[in-house]
């Protein structure tokens, strides 16, 4: 295992505390940190587009997140692009939401969930490596049903914040596999 491999792991370790960490002092003080979940086009807010993946309704919604977000960040952390895959995910997907979700106020990791899951699948897809493909297929054999949630339209559930995340992921898969096929192209010549 590379110093990479292992420093990504212990972010996502860091990360997933402090998604814990924040819970905790979001319900020692009666859930006020919720004020400062994600309002789409509101101006006022805007900050909502970096907060929106640290903030959870409860420690049950907090759950729900945190496991596939363990594992599946595992899966990312696996294939060397960790960081930028995370950030690009969180950035690109709060934007989304910002822009063009239902008004209401949008909290939680499940845009990352979803963006990790879209980026396996469509790396596997684009990258074909032996590793990868093995990566995609424990990805979909574990979670394939997550695909769900990006059809669940309840007033409760951002869906925006799924399928934001889900094509954040699909989109750095390819941006990187672009990326690396003109390299392999710039090599051979």
């Amino acid at each position: 295992m590379n110093p990479q491999s292992i420093r990504d792991y212990k972010v996502l370790l860091f990360f997933i505390a402090l998604l814990w960490i924040v819970e905790l002092i979001n319900l020692l003080i009666g859930h006020q940190l919720n004020q400062f979940a994600l309002r789409p086009r509101d101006l006022s807010s805007v900050y909502g587009i970096f907060t929106v993946h640290f903030l959870h309704w409860d420690f049950a919604h907090l759950l729900s997140n945190s496991i596939p977000l363990a594992f599946l960040g595992f899966l990312v952390c696996a294939t060397g692009r960790a960081l930028v895959v995370t950030a690009t995910i969180m950035l690109s997907s709060g934007i989304a939401v910002w822009l063009f979700a239902r008004n209401g106020l949008h909290a939680g990791a499940s845009g990352l969930v979803m963006g990790y899951w879209g980026y396996l699948i469509s790396n596997a897809f684009f990258d074909r490596s032996l590793k990868n493909l093995f990566i995609g297929i424990i990805t979909i054999a574990l979670y394939g049903g997550i695909v769900f949630s990006l059809l669940d339209f309840r007033a409760t559930t951002s869906f925006e914040g799924h399928l934001f995340g889900f094509a954040a992921g699909v989109v750095v898969a390819w941006g990187y596999s672009k990326r690396l096929g003109n390299n392999k192209k710039l090599r051979q010549s």
